[in-house]
């Protein structure tokens, strides 16, 4: 009977399509508050997750180009939650040959608009495949995500999801074959990520509220007359990560009638095809999410104010006519906290700094659970200006203190 049920298991969960199949996929779209693990606003992720029973199973993707600013896959073992890597747009060879649409001089040459991406076990990973983005052997569980940053036309870039077929190959073969099976029936990533995985990140994320900082400094320095509030660096390995975000985070408890003003040196990004990467990094926002992992609110790279020297001011506050009035006359950002709980978690991510940055995330040492003293390990000591710093008050201080007037002498 155990055999039987196990053999009807397994029959079942391979009894998806052997047809390129564009139903697999599972959108979650980044302005969907319902959405967790910190997701940015301005981003969109679309997976498939499925058991793996065939060691030799592989995936081929087919699909076009989106119009969007950042496009990449990346692959997950659901058994640790890791990336096992990523394939990232201008990496993606097109299946014409022609060169690829995510080039800075993309306008004046004929570029290629479709791909075919394989996703493969690891020993297959020197196979002739175009565009191979191999994991780990052993992955039982495994997720494929796709990421759209600062989509255009549409949530997909304005083209249809890419279609996913499955094949299997033998090790032993000098020329590829691929011989197509059914498809695993895709599994639902929330369910599966908010009863076994999101309680865990929830509760390595609560080390940020340990480096909180609740007491003001020295009222005697202009400098330092409000509390701080300090960023630093996670190892956000198992947070199903995009490989090629890196992040700094802040946790806040909120005081009733509690400002904060944030700055730092914005650094440059692309804004199309005419500078990618060529910019210090392609993409960058400031995100304010609960303690829980759900994103409210963000303020991303385009959309920022900056001052004459080139940095970003931010407001956080609740919605308040004063505090934002002033905001303006200040030409700051005004970011809402718009969630009714007080436990925020704030996220800073560049993506794919360019080497030659000097202000990169890697450089910040990661927080760890033993430790008791963090202020040796914040990111404006890594980074300087780059990484943000920020400063918490009471509405009455911040409209005192950052009056037109008053502010002069700040």
């Amino acid at each position: 009977m155990f055999v039987i049920l196990w053999f009807g298991i397994i029959s079942y969960l391979n009894s998806g399509s052997t047809s390129p199949d564009n139903t697999v996929w599972q959108s979650y779209l980044g302005r969907d508050t319902t959405v967790g693990i910190l997701p940015d606003q301005y981003a969109n992720y679309f997976t498939y997750t499925m058991v793996r029973t065939n060691a030799d199973i592989g995936f081929r993707i087919k699909g076009k180009f989106p119009d969007t600013r950042y496009f990449s896959f990346n692959v997950y073992s659901l058994g640790d939650n890791a990336t096992q890597g990523s394939l990232v747009d201008h990496e993606i060879v097109t299946d014409s040959g022609k060169p690829n649409p995510f080039l800075n001089d993309r306008d004046s040459v004929d570029v290629g608009s479709d791909f075919t991406v394989h996703v493969i076990p690891s020993k297959y990973k020197n196979k002739k495949l175009n565009n191979a983005l191999p994991f780990q052997d052993d992955a039982k569980l495994l997720t494929m995500v796709i990421r759209l940053y600062d989509y255009n036309i549409d949530d997909f870039g304005g083209v249809e999801f890419p279609t996913v077929e499955a094949f299997t190959m033998s090790e032993d073969e000098a020329d590829i074959v691929l011989q197509p099976v059914n498809l695993p029936k895709k599994l639902d990533l929330r369910w599966i990520v908010r009863r076994r995985s999101l309680p865990g990140m929830v509760e390595r994320l609560s080390l940020l509220y340990k480096t909180e900082q609740v007491e003001a400094l020295d009222v005697g320095d202009a400098e330092q007359r409000f509390t701080s509030v300090p960023f630093h660096a996670i190892d956000t390995k198992g947070y199903i990560e995009n490989n090629d975000n890196r992040y700094l985070l802040a946790g806040i408890t909120k005081k009733e009638d509690e400002v904060y003003v944030f700055r730092f040196k914005a650094p440059t990004y692309t804004t199309g095809p005419s500078d990618i990467n060529k910019t210090e990094v392609r993409y960058w926002s400031f995100n304010l999410g609960n303690a829980a992992t759900y994103n409210f609110n963000a303020l991303k790279d385009e959309d920022a104010i900056l001052d004459e020297d080139g940095y970003v001011n931010i407001i956080l506050a609740s919605k308040d006519a004063e505090v934002e009035s002033l905001a303006r006359s200040l030409n700051y950002n005004f970011l809402e906290w718009n969630m009714p709980w007080e436990k925020a978690l704030l996220l800073f991510r560049h993506m794919l700094a360019n080497p030659s940055f000097e202000a990169q995330i890697d450089d910040v040492p990661p927080i760890y659970d033993d430790m008791t003293e963090f202020s040796d390990q914040e990111g404006q000591k890594y980074m300087g200006d780059y990484a943000p710093q920020g400063r918490r008050m009471s509405k009455e201080e911040f409209l005192a203190s950052y009056s037109l007037e008053s502010h002069e002498s700040l």
